[in-house]
């Protein structure tokens, strides 16, 4: 059988697509912002910033009058390049070139060929140097928003690969600065929960570098000041947890807009702040914070200027998501009273009275956790020293006073926090002796030589009894043996 079409290759879209972006229907790639905007400023340096009109330097060329005609056709498109340049410099600063770029030469380039070879500097320059203080921003808009919704322009939008780009500038009004950030924002919070970012770049033809711009960062600043019931809902929360990370899934991931950390954060914590989230929720909310912005407790760098209510929100959910998988990870590594210390501890902890709550854990005990969270979420640290494999602690802030609650046959120890020889939180490693500390406070009033508790009696209330009364003592809290106990097996 004699095959007369060849198949297309493997890469024809591709293909396609580089070849309608050559033709210059597209917006194309993320220019190199710099590197064009300095050959730009210095075609027009070389004239004095007193070029010959497009349309006479292509005559000039026709002609051969002048062989290589300065600034080129090339130089004009990239005018838009050019306006700020590092140090203050740019073709801002000359007002007559700027005016005739806007007024004349954008008006003489929508009738041709390709007007989106003129366009797409306009684009990204209006994207990666959006200012609404800035009065050459504001007019580069204004000229903008007019090129973009000429028939001619949009008829080479549909005939490219940037049709989407259509419904940015008339639909939502994407050149007008005052507007158009704030129905972006709009828009992608407005989306279906199963319509990703990704998905929404690629329907609206937008390059990645948009994500990164002042324009997106704007749009980004605006849509978390959203109503309080809004930023409630657990679409909103992961919503804007995708928007605010970029490269994810990989090694470059990182916040995007390290100015809106303060804003981010506290918007998103704010409505929780004197009431609780549902559980889904919270889970929710805090995996991404820790995500994006690192451990609050520790990650000091990543909550960097972030307000203090919203900080402490998180620590204390970290702290209570730290206690439940400790206890987690007792019940796999066989502990005989783990549900008596889960119940003992969660009883202080559901009344507020644990602040802060840290893990150090054996080899055995760490495996477990990465088991139990496998996306690495939650840190914790390493005991340095010959103990079982299958030992933890549980390092506990409560008032003054740091507790360190040993597994499996270990003790219950206390010390003032403020003692120099109490070991530091969140720390990612320990010496075996920072853990079996020398204090003087002692739950066995002197009847036997370690001051720390043995966990002896759990299921009459044994050593739950002799804790209770020791916290009683020294900070003043009173919770009943019963409320400490485990409800009775029915």
């Amino acid at each position: 059988m004699t095959v007369l079409f060849a198949p297309l290759p493997l890469d024809f879209d591709q293909l396609a697509l580089a070849a309608r972006v050559k033709r210059g229907n597209g917006i194309g790639n993320d220019p190199d912002l710099r590197g064009v905007g300095e050959r730009t400023y210095a075609a027009f340096e070389a004239v004095n910033f007193a070029p010959l009109l497009p349309h006479a330097a292509r005559q000039a060329l026709a002609s051969g009058t002048e062989e290589t005609p300065t600034p080129r056709l090339r130089d004009w498109r990239h005018i838009p390049y050019a306006l700020w340049l590092s140090g203050g410099r740019g073709l801002h600063t000359q007002t007559a070139l700027v005016d005739r770029y806007l007024a004349q030469t954008l008006h003489e380039t929508v009738r041709s060929r390709r007007p989106m070879r003129w366009g797409r500097s306009m684009l990204h320059t209006y994207w990666q140097h959006f200012d609404l203080e800035n009065p050459v921003l504001v007019k580069l808009a204004k000229a903008a928003n007019t090129f973009f919704k000429q028939p001619r322009v949009i008829q080479a939008l549909e005939g490219g690969q940037s049709a989407g780009l259509i419904r940015l500038v008339t639909e939502l009004d994407m050149f007008d600065p005052q507007l158009g950030p704030a129905n972006i924002a709009r828009d992608i919070l407005n989306l279906p929960p199963h319509t990703s970012l990704a998905q929404w770049q690629s329907q609206h033809d937008v390059s990645e570098g948009f994500w990164l711009s002042p324009f997106c960062r704007q749009a980004f600043a605006l849509a978390l000041t959203a109503p309080e019931d809004v930023r409630s809902s657990l679409a909103y929360v992961r919503r804007m947890c995708e928007w605010a990370v970029h490269a994810p899934n990989t090694d470059a991931r990182r916040f995007r807009y390290p100015l809106c950390r303060d804003d981010f954060a506290y918007n998103l914590l704010s409505p929780w702040f004197e009431r609780s989230p549902p559980p889904e929720l919270q889970n929710a909310l805090l995996s991404e914070l820790l995500r994006t912005l690192g451990d609050p407790r520790h990650d000091h760098a990543g909550w960097l200027g972030v307000r203090r209510e919203a900080i402490a929100t998180a620590s204390r959910w970290a702290s209570a998501r730290t206690l439940s998988a400790f206890f987690d990870i007792l019940d796999h590594t066989q502990d005989d009273i783990a549900p008596y210390r889960r119940r003992f501890w969660e009883a202080y902890s559901q009344r507020g009275h644990i602040s802060e709550a840290w893990v150090a854990l054996g080899e055995d005990a760490a495996a477990q956790l990465a088991r139990i969270d496998p996306a690495g979420e939650l840190s914790y640290a390493q005991i340095l020293g010959k103990i079982a494999p299958n030992q933890s602690v549980l390092l506990l802030r409560m008032g003054d006073l740091l507790f360190c609650d040993w597994s499996h046959q270990g003790r219950l120890r206390a010390i003032a926090a403020s003692s120099r020889q109490a070991p530091k939180l969140y720390l990612p490693r320990y010496e075996l002796f920072e853990l079996r500390f020398a204090t003087p406070l002692d739950f066995n009033q002197g009847q036997d030589q370690d001051p720390g508790l043995l966990h002896h009696d759990a299921k009459l209330g044994g050593w739950q009894d002799r804790a209770r009364q020791f916290i009683a003592q020294h900070l003043d809290i009173h919770l009943t043996l019963a409320e400490l106990m485990p409800a009775p097996k029915t």
